[in-house]
C-alpha cells in the first residue's frame, strides 16, 4: 500500500489564554513563554474567522486551567461563532470536567511518565492527580488526546519510554508527541533538544507497542535546520506531521506519498 502523510496546517485555530499570562508555576521549560503571545478571551469577538480555539493558558493555585470558571461565556460564544474548542484542564477533579463536558470538542492532555520527571520539571508531585484527570475524562468519554513531550526533562529522555508503557492499559487510537524546545527565560534555556535518532526511536517505539496506532509530530517541536531534518525522517513512521516545512512536503511527492492535508490544530 502506498505510503500515507497527513500534513497540518495550523491556519484555522487560535490559542487563547484563559488566565492572560499569568500562571502559578513557573515550570522549568516554559516559565510562562508561551502565554505571552496568546490571545485573551476578551479577543474572542475579533476570532470569528477562525474555526476552533484552543483554550489554554496557565496554571491556578490549585494546578488547574480554570476553563470551568468561563462555561457560561465560552458556550455563547460557540453559538455565536460555533467554534470547535479544544481544551487544556490541568488536574481537574470530576465534578469539574463535568461542567466543561458540553463545551469540549476535544482535550488536549500532557501526560509525564514518572513522578522523578514531573518533580523536577514542574516543581510540584502531581503524578497520580495527571492519571487520575486522565482516567476521569476517560470515563466522561471526551475526545482525550494524549500527548507526550519527548526530553521534556530538559532535552533527556526520563520519562517517555514509562508514558507510552502505561498508555498501553488504555484504549487509545492517537498519541501527539512534541519535542521540548529550549526556551528564552526558561530554567531550561541553555539546553539542547533530544538527538532527532532518540526522537525517531520513541516513535519506533510506540508503533511497535500498539496496533493500529496513529502517531502524530505536534506543532511544538525545534525550528530551523533540526524541523527539516526530523520530519524528513519521520516521513514513513508518523501518521501525522504539523507545520510542515517545504523540503518535508517535497520529499513526500517525490517519494509518491499520497497526502492529505487540514488546517485546523491536529486533535480535530
Amino acid at each position: 500500500m502506498k505510503n500515507k502523510i497527513h500534513f497540518v496546517k495550523m491556519r484555522d485555530t487560535k490559542s487563547i489564554s484563559l488566565t492572560g499570562n499569568y500562571c502559578f508555576l513557573n515550570c522549568k521549560h516554559c516559565n510562562k513563554h508561551y502565554l505571552e503571545n496568546m490571545a485573551t478571551i476578551n479577543d474572542i469577538d475579533n476570532l470569528s474567522n477562525m474555526s476552533s480555539l484552543l483554550l489554554s493558558g496557565g496554571m491556578n493555585n490549585e494546578i488547574k486551567v480554570p476553563v470551568y470558571q468561563f462555561v457560561d461565556i465560552l458556550k455563547e460564544y460557540k453559538k455565536k461563532y460555533n467554534f470547535k474548542y479544544n481544551l487544556h484542564t490541568g488536574f481537574m477533579n470530576y465534578n469539574e470536567l463535568k461542567k466543561i463536558k458540553d463545551i469540549s470538542d476535544a482535550i488536549s492532555f500532557d501526560l509525564v511518565g514518572n513522578k522523578e520527571t514531573m518533580i523536577n520539571v514542574y516543581g510540584v508531585d502531581k503524578f497520580n492527580e495527571i492519571w487520575k484527570t486522565f482516567d476521569n475524562l476517560l470515563e466522561l468519554n471526551f475526545n482525550v488526546k494524549p500527548h507526550i513531550t519527548i526530553g521534556l526533562n530538559g532535552g533527556k529522555l526520563t520519562h517517555e519510554i514509562d508514558a507510552i508503557n502505561r498508555l498501553k492499559n488504555y484504549n487509545i487510537k492517537d498519541i501527539i508527541f512534541l519535542v521540548f524546545i529550549p526556551t528564552k527565560g526558561s530554567f531550561f534555556e541553555k539546553k539542547s533538544p533530544p538527538s532527532i535518532n532518540e526522537v525517531v526511536d520513541i516513535f519506533e517505539y510506540a508503533k511497535n507497542i500498539f496496533n493500529n496506532i496513529s502517531l502524530t509530530l505536534g506543532c511544538m517541536h525545534p525550528k530551523g535546520k533540526y524541523r527539516k531534518d526530523l520530519q524528513a525522517k519521520l516521513l514513513g513512521i508518523a501518521d501525522k506531521i504539523v507545520q510542515p516545512v517545504q523540503n518535508t512536503i517535497d520529499l513526500a511527492n517525490k517519494m509518491n506519498f499520497k497526502v492529505t492535508w487540514s488546517y485546523e490544530c491536529c486533535v480535530f
